[in-house]
């Protein structure tokens, strides 16, 4: 099952024509089940040349259940010029995403289209003097509602993204777009 996720994220990306992100794959990743009850197979790492286009990591465990891990605390805080108010540790910390669960093939390719043309944003919360303290990714309305729509596997696949309009923003909360992956 890893394999066949390896296979479907390795084609997508081919296909994509980006030379502004950089893929890497790991086939033996280090795994600690002293930490988690899954082990992990397989990893893919997009990493993006410009702050401006999101960083994504999929992960796929032995039983082929798929992780997401959008943008990291590190990069969000550098693009806003603040540091990270809980401390350094949770620079490597993922804006949003989830642990491993049993996703559709098409949900997967769903949320990288998402990523990779520019249709995901963070709201990040900076708060003075401290700096980076939370971060959500969202989307808009229409796009929450066609992935839902899509959503055949029961499983709640997109839970983890927000609606726009379910933000509420303040001084300290904003909205950081991305741009799509050239």
């Amino acid at each position: 099952m890893p394999e066949r996720v390896r296979e479907l994220v390795s084609k997508w990306f081919a296909s994509r024509q980006t030379t502004a992100v950089v893929f890497k794959e790991e086939t033996n990743p280090e795994n600690d089940p002293n930490v988690d009850d899954y082990l992990i197979a397989y990893e893919a790492f997009f990493k993006p040349e410009s702050l401006e286009q999101a960083y994504v990591w999929v992960s796929v465990s032995t039983d082929g259940s798929v992780g997401i891990g959008i943008e990291r605390w590190k990069r969000i805080a550098e693009r806003l010029d603040v540091r990270i108010g809980v401390g350094e540790a949770y620079g490597v910390r993922f804006a949003d995403g989830h642990e491993p669960y049993f996703m559709s093939e098409s949900a997967l390719l769903a949320i990288l289209d998402l990523i990779a043309d520019g249709q995901i944003a963070v709201s990040p919360t900076v708060i003075p003097l401290f700096g980076l303290i939370s971060t959500k990714v969202v989307v808009s309305q229409n796009v929450f509602e066609e992935l839902i729509s899509k959503d055949v596997s029961g499983n709640s696949t997109f839970d983890w993204l927000t609606p726009v309009s379910q933000i509420k923003f303040t001084e300290n909360r904003r909205l950081l777009h991305f741009s799509r992956w050239s």
